[in-house]
């Protein structure tokens, strides 16, 4: 909704904090089982793509498109076709805005639930442009442990990104580490052996849903601290594999 001008401004008031935004999200979901919506959605994320790239965004977070169930027999093949079809129109703009699209696992039934079918996507995608966003707690929360789905997943995550959150597996509660039934020890040495070189990107903001504000500046501090235990225990690892 704004122009080139405006995001500039906006990298610049980044960058003289010192601060690197190394990755954005696309709006979702990304379809709607109204065609209108769905082409309305697209340029959506294709100006997306455009405000990220202008940030300075190495890459963009693009979610499959759900606007089916997945789990009806023949919906399967249907959205696989449809979501090859769609990111592959993504490709020219990816191109030409100089950014990745990161594919993301998400949480519910569709052609990116399982590390099989992430897998599958990306390969018959075949382009450079594209990377893998792993979520850790969508991926527990779908009923795989997120250290073998990385494994699986392997080099197609080496120069991705991760959504790092914790759930009891029942809700995808989107909380700090170690508050839910991730075992974070074991994510921490499969992202070594893959040779993982991303960031370890928060998407665990309701941990702080309760919390008083007066308390937000100490809790932002724990989290701080967990992710750079966490990163610890990544460099552990890395270390070892040498």
């Amino acid at each position: 909704e704004h122009d080139g001008d405006y995001y500039k401004e906006l990298k610049a008031y980044i960058e003289d904090r010192g601060l690197v935004l190394s990755q954005a999200h696309a709006p979702f979901p990304s379809s709607y089982p109204e065609v209108e919506k769905s082409e309305k959605r697209f340029w959506e994320i294709v100006n997306g793509m455009r405000n990220a790239a202008w940030l300075g965004a190495p890459m963009i977070v693009v979610h499959p498109c759900t606007h089916l169930d997945f789990t009806v027999d023949e919906n399967s093949e249907i959205l696989f076709e449809y979501n090859l079809d769609f990111y592959r129109k993504l490709i020219p703009y990816a191109e030409k805005f100089g950014i990745k699209i990161a594919i993301e696992n998400i949480d519910k039934q569709s052609v990116t639930s399982t590390p099989e079918r992430l897998c599958r996507l990306y390969d018959e995608l075949n382009n450079p442009v594209f990377t893998v966003c792993f979520d850790v707690g969508h991926c527990l929360f779908q009923g795989v442990n997120p250290d073998e789905a990385i494994r699986k997943i392997g080099t197609r995550l080496v120069n991705g990104c991760t959504h790092v959150h914790d759930n009891s597996g029942e809700q995808d509660e989107h909380t700090l580490p170690f508050y839910g039934k991730v075992e974070w020890d074991s994510v921490m040495r499969a992202l070594a052996e893959i040779g993982y070189k991303g960031d370890f990107n928060y998407e665990a903001a309701l941990f702080l849903k309760n919390v008083p504000p007066m308390l937000y500046a100490d809790g932002l501090k724990y989290m701080a601290k967990v992710g750079h235990y966490l990163i610890g225990r990544f460099e552990y690892y890395k270390n070892a594999n040498k």
